[in-house]
């Protein structure tokens, strides 16, 4: 028998609990998502999550577990196997409101250039006016004839405007898009396309671009922008952004530093997997986006983010979510291949070593500066679940538990281009890997100094307590770790 219905503000007045407590339970797998229905009174909101009775109950073993000392993980682990009364909540469909929380004109288009979403910015910003975004009659498609004219209505310089989009379209399209526009009546408008799309070459693949964008008014007035390309998993993002706008805050998008929204977008019960995280961080001795022109600082990070993603390719890893200048690549289980993830997640390392010593050797030449670019990076192992949860720019694979957490952390733990591995990594190999990864202790952790091969130790031992509380990694101070020195292939 189903069980009652409840609103999410009945649940919080009979728990106690608060709204951002009661997201993070869902985001934790311990309750299911909501039902999100119209209210049984009119009035008030449009729309309202209700819960099953039994989550009141469950939110209640989770207070008494947490006071006895579990953390939010194992209480998780601890309802994994528990059989609950089963609801039929159907999920709601994919939207994609997250464009609304970009503070600039965003629109993203699918593979074949059809609108998938827009905010309202962005509508304002092409067509002079809000619409409504799905009453917009520019959702049928990015490059058809309604945007065209909407463009040529509103700018001197429209041909250029198409031009900087063309060049990203062709990447995806090619002669199927004039097809399509065969049918359209004004003839003129079609040559005119055509002979845009024949003359515009096709840019080379990066993962995201920037171009100079003018907007130029009929009465003559002109904006000054910056386009911004991101390919994601579904499409292209486009992001008009002013160009006076400061770069740091647009790579705070581009490489993950944004606010995630806290509901996440998870269409399935995720899954609890055993899987090795690594974390990646960039290290210089220069802030670089104060060393480097906007231009060049685009083509590093293009070439660092670019060469991390295909390496966590080749060793079968999943790119996750960015922190800082870094990235973490996830090292899931094969059931044919019980411990290599672990294995190929050292191998990653030291592959991604190698890349930033040849990356630093080429940019000391192109650059003709003395700074040096190294990569730390920390390897962790644990049991979490993996899922898929917004960003404001993209949708990202990552987990919920420590695991993640305490590999980021490591990365922070190794500086000067080192690779620290947990306990946990070394003695879940297979004995034949172990014998192929030599690991140990320095005198100093980070320097030249003796090793102590096959060792380990606790971060707390390896840094004084004004270390651990300066570099908040107060977190790890009770985690076994190595430094891995060399990985066999």
């Amino acid at each position: 028998m189903q069980s009652a219905m409840i609103s999410s503000k009945e649940v919080m007045s009979r728990t106690g609990i608060s709204r951002a407590t009661l997201n993070n339970y869902i985001g934790l797998n311990l309750i299911p998502p909501p039902s999100v229905r119209p209210p049984k009174e009119p009035g008030g909101p449009t729309k309202i999550g209700y819960f099953p009775e039994w989550v009141v109950e469950r939110i209640g073993k989770i207070h008494q577990l947490k006071g006895q000392g579990m953390r939010m993980s194992q209480i998780a682990m601890h309802f994994m196997d528990e059989k609950e009364e089963p609801t039929e909540v159907k999920a709601e469909p994919l939207s994609h409101q997250w464009l609304d929380q970009i503070i600039f004109p965003a629109i993203l288009v699918s593979r074949t250039w059809q609108i998938i979403g827009l905010n309202s910015m962005a509508e304002k910003l092409l067509l002079g006016e809000n619409r409504g975004g799905l009453q917009s009659p520019v959702r049928k498609g990015f490059l058809q004839s309604s945007l065209i004219k909407e463009l040529i209505d509103r700018f001197a310089n429209w041909k250029e405007i198409l031009i900087l989009h063309i060049r990203l379209a062709k990447k995806d399209m090619g002669v199927e898009i004039l097809r399509s526009l065969r049918g359209e009546e004004d003839s003129q408008l079609l040559n005119e396309f055509r002979q845009l799309w024949n003359e515009v070459q096709l840019l080379p693949y990066q993962p995201f671009r920037q171009q100079s964008l003018s907007l130029k008014e009929q009465d003559g007035s002109a904006r000054e922008y910056t386009l911004l390309s991101w390919e994601l998993p579904e499409g292209t993002l486009l992001l008009y952004t002013p160009a006076s706008m400061q770069l740091g805050q647009m790579m705070d998008f581009f490489t993950g530093r944004a606010k995630i929204p806290k509901v996440a977008l998870l269409r399935k019960t995720p899954p609890q997997r055993s899987l090795c995280v690594l974390a990646v961080r960039l290290e210089s001795e220069l802030h670089l986006q104060a060393a480097l022109p906007p231009s060049r600082y685009f083509d590093l990070i293009n070439q660092i983010f670019l060469g991390w993603h295909r390496c966590f390719s080749d060793h079968g890893a999943i790119p996750g979510r960015s922190f800082q200048e870094g990235a973490v690549g996830f090292f899931l289980q094969e059931p044919e291949r019980k411990n290599d993830h672990i294995f190929q997640s050292l191998l990653c390392a030291k592959a991604l070593q190698t890349m930033a010593w040849r990356l630093d050797r080429e940019w000391r030449s192109k650059q003709a500066w003395n700074n040096s670019l190294r990569v730390s990076i920390g390897v962790h192992y644990g049991r979490d679940w993996l899922g898929m949860v917004p960003s404001p720019l993209a949708f990202e694979f990552t987990m919920v538990g420590d695991t993640l957490a305490e590999a980021v952390k490591l990365s922070e733990f190794s500086q000067r281009g080192t690779v620290w591995a947990s306990k946990e990594v070394i003695e879940n190999l297979s004995p034949s890997d172990r014998e192929r990864v030599e690991f140990g202790i320095r005198l100093e952790p980070h320097g030249e100094g003796f090793v102590s091969l096959g060792l380990y130790s606790l971060v707390g031992e390896l840094l004084s307590q004004d270390e651990l509380e300066g570099r908040k990694l107060q977190s790890i101070r009770d985690l076994a770790v190595s430094e891995i020195l060399d990985v066999l292939s």
